[in-house]
């Protein structure tokens, strides 16, 4: 969806320099612009000793940037192989989301704790409570241990194992070529059709699929035991059971960023029910979300596993929104609660015949006790669409808008049909057409009609021009200028910090001591208040960016693919 440009090289550089310094940069670098590399050619190419660039490889192994074609694990006779992973590099620039999320859904030993796998990469229950300060303050280890527990019972915590750091693609290939040996040894010939080969592929992969999914398994670190206590309670009869959860040392825990990512992407689906609705129809959303929440809940599910009822949304709603539920539909005080909230459910489902353009959120099942799902790969291919109109209308207009939203409604249209659907005269079409075609956001294609234009009295050599927009490739065109943008505000920050060196190294001996840096000279407070307020910004246009490349890459529905 967003292959290795230029762009998005120069942005991964960008981000190992600043999180590792230039020599681990020049090992990465190498991997980015070269590709699968083996250590010794990865060595001979940035012009490093052997013993630095296999210290830079174990630190960007360790941090999950570098995987291998596990040879030497797997002791196959090949030579060990290294190659960059694009995508993990650049979630990193997730971190600060990701942050205040862990800090507004669980509490400040949370935070800490995912703030120092962040630091250093993969670590094993000890290490945590260790780097956490747990290692000397029995109190301390004890509230860092169970904010791991309530990390992994979230999700928000994975377990990693060596074999998640080997290649997928090289998993499947050899698990391909053994399953062929196999089947080329029952048939005894070594032909087989395409269908066989298909088949083998296709097993391949969900075997290692599954294996991986194992090893990421939280029970693979997290132990459950039963605990009954002296006193039960009891409920229709039967005790309530409760569990002790314990830990496992031996194996290295990581943040899980998919989990992440489902929670960022149920905050964007509630914002865009409160902008089409109001804050009433966002409350009942985030409710459903929150219900439909599961263990096995995914990024890319294109809905929910399970409907929910209204009792369970009713239930996910805090009193405090219920004013909101009233004032969003106009209705009477008196109004039950559960009302209010099959009224929003009926808006979201679509079921007033009023959907229009944007869709519906969710989809009813049954009718006397219904349930509903969220269509989240509906809800996200329509925050796509909203993203690139919206990017379109801050660069060119609102006409520019409107003329790509009929060509992109239409699989190849005339210049006339967007003239009259567009509501612009037809020189301006051409104009904007124009414009758009510059920016790689609409192609044309150029269709002889030899009878049309003889009954016309046009000339043969006259062709008509069909305008269409190829949305995987807009969309790789727009993900390509945000990497752009996200590399220049990073290239920028290190400008800022390096023009402002000589006060931050005096602030840097004045922090341990009292006044701080009202201690400094007034030039140099200035400064460092000039650039307090150049980072805040640039931090600023930093995140807005990354959302967008989490709604143009990372949300289901991406077009041509399931």
């Amino acid at each position: 969806m967003s292959g290795n440009g230029k762009e998005a090289v120069r942005l991964c550089e960008h981000i190992v320099r600043q999180a590792f310094g230039q020599v681990v940069c020049r090992v990465a670098s190498t991997l980015l612009n070269r590709g699968r590399l083996p250590a010794p050619t990865i060595a001979r190419l940035a012009g490093l000793p052997r013993p630095t660039t296999y210290a830079a490889l174990l630190i960007l192994i360790q941090h999950d940037l570098v995987q291998s074609n596990g040879a030497s694990y797997k002791d196959t006779g090949e030579d060990e192989q290294y190659e960059f992973g694009v995508m993990e590099c650049m979630m990193r620039l997730r971190w600060g989301r990701i942050l205040a999320i862990t800090h507004e859904k669980l509490d400040d030993v949370a935070l800490e704790v995912v703030r120092q796998l962040m630091i250093y990469g993969k670590l094993k229950v000890p290490e945590i409570i260790a780097s956490c300060g747990g290692g000397h303050n029995a109190l301390r280890a004890v509230a860092v241990n169970d904010a791991i527990i309530t990390l992994l019972r979230g999700h928000f915590l994975q377990p990693t194992h060596p074999e998640l750091a080997i290649l997928e693609s090289d998993q499947v290939a050899r698990r391909y070529a053994a399953g062929r040996r196999r089947l080329v040894a029952a048939r005894g010939s070594a032909l087989l059709s395409p269908q066989d080969q298909s088949n083998l592929n296709d097993e391949a992969q969900f075997e290692v699929r599954q294996e991986r999914e194992g090893h990421r398994d939280i029970h693979r670190v997290l132990i459950q035991k039963a605990k009954v206590e002296k006193e039960k309670k009891r409920r229709k009869g039967k005790a309530v059971e409760e569990f002790d959860y314990e830990l496992k040392s031996d194996i290295p825990l990581r943040v899980n960023y998919d989990r992440y990512g489902v929670l960022i992407r149920n905050e964007l689906i509630v914002k865009a029910a409160e902008d089409r609705w109001n804050k009433g129809a966002g409350v009942v959303m985030r409710a459903i979300l929150d219900a439909s929440l599961r263990d096995t809940s995914v990024l890319r599910d294109d809905r929910t596993h399970d409907a929910v009822g209204p009792v369970e949304i009713m239930d996910r709603i805090p009193n405090t929104d219920y004013p909101l539920l009233l004032a969003g539909l106009g209705v009477s005080t008196k109004t039950a609660v559960s009302d209010l909230v099959r009224h929003y459910l009926n808006l979201l489902a679509g079921e007033d015949q009023m959907v229009g353009a944007g869709g519906v959120f969710l989809q009813k099942e049954g009718t006397t006790n219904p349930g509903y799902q969220v269509e989240l790969e509906a809800i996200c291919r329509r925050l796509r669409e909203t993203m690139l109109t919206e990017l379109v209308r801050q660069k060119l207009g609102d006409k520019a808008a409107r003329v790509l939203t009929v060509v992109s409604k239409s699989s190849k249209v005339f210049e006339t049909t967007v003239r009259d659907c567009a509501m612009v005269p037809l020189k301006e079409a051409r104009r904007l057409l124009a414009e758009l075609q510059r920016l790689s956001l609409v192609e044309t294609q150029e269709v002889p009609k030899t009878g049309a234009k003889s009954r016309m009295g046009l000339p043969s050599s006259m062709e008509y021009h069909l305008w269409a927009v190829d949305l995987p490739r807009v969309y790789g065109v727009l993900l390509t200028g945000v990497y752009k943008t996200l590399g220049n505000v990073m290239q920028r920050k290190a400008k800022e910090v390096e023009r402002r060196k000589l006060p931050l190294a005096r602030e840097a001996r004045v922090l341990g001591q009292e006044g701080g840096r009202g201690l400094l000279q007034l030039k140099d407070q200035e400064d460092l208040a000039d650039l307090d307020d150049a980072l805040n910004k640039l931090s600023l246009a930093e995140t807005r960016s990354e959302l967008v490349v989490f709604i143009l890459r990372d949300l289901p529905g991406w077009p041509g693919q399931r």
